[in-house]
């Protein structure tokens, strides 16, 4: 795998800061629009927001040597897919609940998995890994098997969630040249959803920067990064 010269960690730690100031601002902006007839604006910013928030993640993840600084790893920061993965991935750690039955769930399930992860989660994983920066540093391998990946996962990976971001900033125009989507279909339910997804990445960032305590959901995490930017792939 080839490499950059690792920053050091004042500059990971500026960079990932200048990254949640810059999400941070926009969250502030949508109060100008909050009572706009019409979402999409704040909705494309909320999931621009998670976007920086993710990048901030990785960066943070270099700091941390859990993933290397390599020209693939820097080019993932700057892909949106990449980073709409990372973001799943930080939707795991988080641990969202509004209900202690929920939260008595979550315990439940993360109890039998044990040490494996979510079908989603490891396979947001592997598709950073492998299908996006893996097949950067080497294009001419194939699985002997092709992989049983997590449907919503893989819907990440194939765009389509990007897809929805264009959306609400842009007319979709069909194959028959008719208007399939405008951006005034965004609704105001989707858009605080993705605003407070968007909030709560921030604080996840913000917390790992700053030395607060994660969690096992965290520490499992981090471990499968170690585990899948090891080495090169077999």
């Amino acid at each position: 795998m080839s490499s950059l010269k690792r920053p050091t960690d004042k500059a990971l730690i500026a960079s990932a800061n200048t990254c949640l100031d810059n999400g941070y601002r926009l969250l502030e902006e949508r109060y100008a629009l909050e009572f706009q007839p019409i979402f999409a604006t704040r909705f494309y910013s909320a999931m621009i927001v998670q976007e920086e928030f993710a990048k901030a993640f990785i960066l943070l993840l270099v700091r941390d040597d859990v993933i290397p600084f390599t020209p693939h790893v820097l080019r993932a920061m700057n892909d949106h897919v990449c980073k709409q993965l990372v973001g799943m991935i930080m939707d795991y750690i988080i641990m969202n609940w509004d209900e202690t039955e929920k939260y008595m769930e979550m315990i439940r399930k993360d109890f039998e998995l044990g040490d494996r992860m979510p079908d989603d989660v490891g396979s947001a994983l592997e598709l950073l890994r492998y299908e996006k920066i893996g097949r950067w540093e080497r294009r001419a391998w194939v699985w002997d098997e092709d992989p049983n990946y997590d449907k919503s996962a893989l819907a990440i990976f194939e765009g389509k969630k990007d897809r929805r971001k264009q959306d609400a900033l842009y007319v979709r125009i069909g194959k028959e040249g008719r208007v399939l989507s405008v951006p005034e279909q965004t609704t105001e339910a989707e858009t605080k959803e993705e605003e407070e997804r968007a909030s709560r990445y921030g604080k996840l960032v913000y917390s790992a920067l700053n030395g607060g305590a994660q969690g096992y959901r965290y520490d499992k995490i981090i471990a499968a990064f170690k585990i899948l930017f090891g080495g090169p792939r077999g």
